[in-house]
């Protein structure tokens, strides 16, 4: 008989995990009966009940139960086939007495043929006539788990917890807590998003930050503080222990962990319950495993032969104007050499000043990067010759139809198995962007291999274009070149369409950038990562928002079953779970664009505060209108919150006497937010949003000129007015002067109409970020300064 260890009541130990090994190895199969599961639980320092497993045939005696502190027990059936034990009778409870508990072992196992075969014919909804013989139909039953019947007081909703840990097919391990019990789902799917489950990646959350993830949960508040006259249910410590062990476990049996030799698919409690202030585990489950990640060297220093080619080699041009043809004229379009660009075309001497050859091997150098526009069935002779004749360090496949058209998936494992063959016999073989991919632009390259005419993408000539820091990763072509099309102001530094991930995946483009001080913003758009692929970009991620002035802005697609089903055939990947890819991306310190809006948007905002520095999460406030001072502050909160800064006594005296002369401070109290009414003209306002940023206690602010005030210069100049919103010491020009000047972030606002296009137009040439809705505009500042790891 196997029973209860000695720390099932207290513990303060840390996680034994070879105990953990041996339970696994000792295991008949790859999951753990629930004796198993609770000595699991109690290796990793975990509270359960007093325990004792009775084999199948055996009975107990007043011996085997003196160690029991209780008098009422509860046995349950232990059978890998019957996950709820009430449907088919496996639950009851009983006295602690060896004559009764045997009694009902027998009673138990004798009636639990009849209840299973019932609860089957249910469960698959079959007639009668459809299941096999009755005889056929049988559990397969280990036992009868007997343990303490724990007594606690239910307080409602968070009574009950679930902590689960499961393996993430993009990320590895993550461990969630939520309400537990039978309220689970439905309470899940109610509470708003974010709150209802906290989601972690045991990889990557540190001991010291998991309070700050716990508090975001809407129970936790219940849980952890005074309700209602009640004292708090639970310390926060303990409810902070219990979920950092199971990222423990998560962290060590993973995919992704060296030498070890098991992995945990899913680990769960449900529920754990509460008994003086201490989580005691009721019912668990765990499945394992000893798949693991295989993970070689990533070519990342290869790909400075993609991005900044000495010399470029193009396949599929054709004399009339064709894909490869409008890619070569870009590629010199953007300032590339002729002469170091070779066409592979037999017949011909040169296309457009570049020489032609007939063949891969005819090249007379090996090229930084080859472009590949041909047929997807022709790809796989050409990639054999570039190998073969070692003629290319790099290459972008445009052709489509390679992995996400059905009956091409082995076209894809063939081009895999050659990359890996020939990495593994030492040849030079190129790394690979694509397939399916609309190709690559890049300023420091000087070239651009897209297929898509400028004057398709932009307004010809372009001028007060902004030339920045920013980088396009991009799972979608079409996508990064609608993006760019609607930005036409910002020029990025690079701009990858990345396609099917064939070789070169997200997370090593973004491994490659974290070391390149040029760039500082990164625009994702991605619709499933690979295998693994996920927690590599999240940590590369985390390594690059922990630099000043640099940020990771995510859109993730694939969100819906639909939209799943959309990535499957359009990339050729998997979504994955949204809340996972969101709860852990954040955790990384990505800021996690929930529109299409809002990533645009924030792409422009992001490249203009660059240079800015994220000091604190005090803003403050400012508006000419007392509507936007309301609505300003009501968007504050959200996972994360914006502090409205404390003025200083001296800001305080200083904005009085701003506001003195036009008799501002009769009508309104100098605080934050700081209504300063529709009386105050361009000198007044700016002065006051000086003031406000000059203040040790702000961090950011939100600046709000309501435009339609008559005592502001805020119109482009008309025969029907005598304003000039240009002119010298008009409210643009004056916070142009002081965005240039302070070091901290400042966004703007300018809820008006269409006549203050021009204002905000003059604000962003400047590098102002502008929304025209206040609560756009704090919503935007509070992900920004929120998610900073130089911050948090």
């Amino acid at each position: 008989m196997v029973k209860t260890s000695d720390f099932s009541r207290e513990n303060t130990m840390g996680v034994n995990f070879h105990k953990i090994e041996t339970i696994f190895q000792n295991a008949g199969n790859e999951y753990l009966l629930e004796h198993e599961v609770y000595a699991l639980l109690q290796a990793a320092g975990i509270r359960t009940p007093e325990f004792l497993f009775v084999e199948k045939g055996k009975d107990v005696s007043a011996e085997d139960l003196a160690f029991f502190s209780c008098e009422k027990l509860v046995l349950k059936i232990v059978s890998p086939q019957i996950l709820h034990k009430s449907d088919v009778g496996g639950i009851k409870f009983v006295k602690k007495d060896a004559g009764e508990i045997n009694r009902s072992l027998k009673e138990m196992l004798s009636n639990i043929s009849s209840d299973f075969r019932k609860w089957v014919q249910n469960a698959s909804k079959k007639d009668e006539s459809q299941l096999p013989a009755r005889e056929n139909i049988k559990a397969d039953i280990k036992g009868v788990l007997l343990c303490e019947k724990v007594e606690y007081k239910e307080e409602g909703f968070g009574s009950e917890l679930l902590i689960g840990l499961r393996t993430s097919r993009e990320y590895g391990p993550v461990v969630t807590l939520g309400a537990g019990g039978v309220e689970v789902e439905y309470m899940n799917e109610r509470l708003k998003e974010g709150t209802a489950v906290s989601i972690s990646s045991a990889h990557l959350l540190r001991k010291d930050k998991v309070r700050e993830v716990l508090k975001q949960q809407a129970l936790y508040d219940k849980l952890t503080g005074s309700f209602r006259g009640r004292p708090a249910l639970i310390d926060k410590e303990e409810l902070e222990d219990i979920y950092f062990r199971f990222l423990q476990l998560g962290a060590y049996f993973s995919a992704f962990s060296q030498d070890i030799g098991f992995v945990i698919k899913e680990a769960e409690v449900n529920p754990f319950v509460i008994k003086e202030k201490k989580l005691i585990a009721l019912d668990g489950l765990c499945r394992f495993s000893r798949e693991r990640f295989k993970a070689g060297k990533r070519p990342y220093e290869q790909i400075r032969h993609l991005l900044k080619p000495q010399s470029i080699a193009i396949i599929g041009v054709s004399e009339k104007m064709n894909i490869g043809h409008i890619i070569l004229n870009n590629i010199l379009g953007n300032g590339f050499p002729a002469d170091k660009v070779y066409v592979v075309k037999p017949g011909k001497k040169d296309i457009e000043g570049c020489m032609c050859v007939p063949g891969v091997k005819e090249l007379p150098e090996t090229v930084d990067l080859f472009v590949l526009t041909i047929a997807a069935a022709q790809s796989l002779q050409v990639m054999d010759d570039i190998i073969e004749f070692q003629k290319a360090r790099s290459l972008i496949i445009i052709s489509g139809g390679i992995g996400e058209k059905a009956g091409t998936e082995g076209l894809e494992k063939k081009i895999k198995a050659k990359l890996t063959a020939g990495r593994q016999a030492g040849k030079l073989v190129p790394v690979v962007n694509g397939g399916n991919c609309l190709g690559i632009f890049s300023r420091p390259g000087n070239f651009d291999t897209t297929f898509v005419p400028q004057y398709k993408l932009y307004k010809l000539p372009r001028e007060n274009t902004r030339k920045t820091n920013l980088v396009y990763l991009s799972q979608s072509g079409a996508f990064m070149i609608s993006r760019m099309s609607k930005l036409p102001d910002i020029e990025p530094l690079y701009a990858v369409s990345i396609g099917n991930q064939i070789d070169l995946t997200v997370s090593d483009y973004l491994n490659y950038f974290k070391q390149d001080d040029k760039a500082r913003v990164f625009a994702v758009y991605i619709e499933g990562f690979l295998p693994g692929d996920g927690l590599k970009f999240a940590r590369a991620a985390e390594e690059i928002t922990q630099q000043p002035g640099k940020s990771v802005l995510v859109y993730k697609a694939g969100r819906s079953p639909e939209g799943k089903a959309a990535t499957a055939s359009h990339t050729a990947s998997v979504a994955g779970d949204y809340r996972v890819n969101r709860a852990v991306l954040k955790q990384a310190g990505v800021i996690v664009a929930e529109s299409i809006y809002e990533f645009e948007s924030y792409i422009k905002c992001l490249c203009f505060l660059a240079d800015k520095k994220i000091s604190g999460n005090r803003v403050g406030l400012i508006s000419n209108a007392g509507f936007e001072c309301v609505i300003m502050s009501d968007s504050l909160k959200g996972e994360k919150e914006l502090q409205l800064a404390e003025y200083a006594e001296e800001t305080k005296m200083k904005l009085s006497g701003i506001l003195e002369p036009l008799g501002i401070d009769q009508l309104q109290d100098v605080k934050n937010p700081l209504d300063i009414t529709p009386v105050a003209d361009d000198k007044t306002f700016c002065q006051a949003v000086e003031a406000i940023l000059a203040d040790k206690n702000v961090d950011c602010a939100v600046i709000s000129p309501l435009p339609m005030s008559p005592a502001m210069q805020t119109l482009v100049p008309s025969k029907f007015h005598k304003e000039d919103l240009s002119r010298e010491g008009s409210t643009p020009r004056r916070l142009i002067d002081i965005f240039h000047k302070t070091d901290k972030p400042m966004v703007v606002s300018l809820d008006a109409g269409e006549i203050y296009q021009p204002m905000a137009d003059l604000l962003e040439q400047e590098g102002i970020p502008v929304f025209r809705r206040s609560d756009d505009a704090v919503k935007f500042l509070r992900k920004y300064i929120t998610c900073s790891k130089t911050l948090f």
